[in-house]
């Protein structure tokens, strides 16, 4: 199986186990990731491997299989327990990315290999935040990748802008209104990019 449709197909049991709740996050910030990159590369020097970005966003909450549909479907505030459980998928999701990745490079498919690592370091990192509030190690600033600072903002703006079952998504103006003065902890260079990417493309929401 080719690496780009393993990743669709993580993405795909991700919504399976969430029971429909949440449809086309995963295709949505590939999307939303690629529009970003067009905006970054007329002004950053990005590595080679910054091609694979999208495609990696993917299988980034693949991790959530460890978690019990009914706690990623509860609609009231989580306990703390339940918070713990949360917090946990992003380090399921970096361990069974990583585990592809060896497997692949034990195989001999050193590119795969690479794949499998880029998306391990964005599951385990997409909910880090640069002022160093987000889980689950508390990175910041320098510490956290681009790439994972650029996943973040992906991610949010997805779920920002997506309608979703039980609300109606936020139009483009205010999900970066409050990504900038609300939410915090975004790289204030990539909300820039982000805010050009998607007035060029908005990315529409089911």
């Amino acid at each position: 199986m080719s690496v780009k449709l393993h990743a669709r197909h993580l993405a795909r049991l991700v919504t399976l186990h969430e029971e429909g709740r949440i449809i086309g996050h995963s295709d949505r910030t590939e999307e939303i990731m690629r529009a970003l990159l067009g905006v970054l590369r007329e002004s950053e020097e990005l590595p080679e491997e910054a091609a694979m970005w999208p495609l990696a966003m993917l299988p980034h909450d693949i991790g959530k299989l460890a978690v019990p549909s009914e706690v990623l479907r509860k609609p009231g505030r989580l306990g703390e327990y339940e918070r713990g459980l949360i917090v946990l998928h992003a380090v399921e999701g970096r361990e069974q990315l990583s585990w592809l990745a060896d497997q692949a490079a034990f195989l001999g498919d050193q590119g795969a290999a690479r794949f499998w690592r880029l998306a391990a370091t964005i599951a385990g990192g997409h909910h880090e935040r640069t002022d160093g509030q987000g889980y689950p190690l508390g990175l910041s600033g320098g510490a956290l990748p681009f790439v994972v600072r650029a996943a973040r903002v992906a991610d949010v703006y997805e779920a920002l802008t997506a309608r979703r079952s039980y609300r109606e998504g936020l139009s483009h103006d205010d999900a970066i209104r409050v990504m900038r003065f609300e939410e915090g902890g975004f790289d204030e260079k990539l909300l820039l990019a982000l805010d050009e990417a998607m007035g060029r493309q908005r990315v529409p929401a089911d």
